[in-house]
């Protein structure tokens, strides 16, 4: 659970190549992968493999086990806040998506005999409604990042793909509200299912933290590798430079971008602070 641009896609490709754990993305776009609507237009909503969801192996496993005769019956698997006048129709349908995300969890098990699921999901409320709707044991991993560096980030890539062009500030309080939307739906999540993380604190000393996680997610330990990369990964979204081999380091370039904007660089500092 984090802010997109949080350094996500890291830590489960990292988790990813533990033997024990089987790594699927972000489930909560699943459906708009099937229907190439929505983010990952970039790489044509393909798995991380290349192929198309309909045709990658991995994914037709799990298609097949859920015996459906048509892919177009997986028309949504978000889970969204219920309000407004359509707020019993969006019960019902959440209901629908929690049944389905359950069973292509339990495909994933089933056919990879992985004993821990990695989903990179971000919405929080999506999360914690599977925690609460689930026969599976739920543990989040709460992903914090330095909110200026996340802004920043995530404006790089909105102009990288001609997005609409938001100011930082924007971005930053976004960012930030997104962040307190997190911190209290957590509130009704037990404290012994979630590991807090801190994106700047890893890279400071990956191999003790991770270390530390491996205990409270409960798998082996071992050597955090060099380089982010993927090996036979069938991932949905995350990061758009995850294709690349990329060696696994601090990136601290989004400094010199702050202190050119002092009053973002300034609301940055406290909005941290706060927490």
């Amino acid at each position: 659970m984090s802010n997109q641009r949080s350094g996500s896609t890291l830590i489960e490709n990292i988790l990813s190549k533990s033997t024990e754990i089987i790594s699927v993305g972000e489930t909560y776009l699943l459906g708009g992968y099937l229907h190439k609507k929505g983010p990952g237009s970039a790489w044509d909503w393909n798995c991380s493999c290349g192929s198309n969801l309909n045709d990658c192996d991995f994914w037709k496993k799990i298609f097949n086990r859920l015996k459906l005769k048509d892919l177009e019956v997986i028309k949504n698997t978000k889970i969204i806040y219920p309000k407004g006048p359509d707020k019993e129709l969006i019960k019902e349908e959440n209901k629908h998506v929690a049944t389905l995300m359950n069973n292509i969890y339990n495909a994933v098990f089933d056919i990879t005999h992985c004993s821990i699921l990695v989903d990179s999901s971000k919405e929080a409320y999506h999360g914690i409604s599977l925690y609460r709707n689930s026969q599976f044991n739920f543990k989040f991993i709460y992903l914090k990042r330095d909110l200026r560096a996340v802004s920043i980030s995530r404006q790089k890539w909105r102009r990288k793909y001609d997005k609409e062009n938001l100011s930082l500030l924007k971005l930053l309080l976004a960012n930030y509200i997104h962040r307190i939307n997190c911190w209290f739906l957590l509130r009704s999540v037990k404290k012994k299912d979630i590991y807090n993380l801190n994106y700047e604190d890893f890279f400071k000393n990956p191999q003790e933290i991770f270390n530390d996680m491996s205990e409270f997610i409960g798998f082996n330990s071992f050597s955090v590798p060099d380089y982010m990369e993927l090996n036979d990964d069938h991932t949905i979204a995350g990061t758009p430079n995850r294709f690349e081999k990329r060696k696994i380091k601090y990136d601290d370039g989004w400094h010199d971008v702050a202190k050119k904007n002092p009053f973002f660089n300034f609301l940055g500092y406290i909005l941290n602070k706060i927490g």
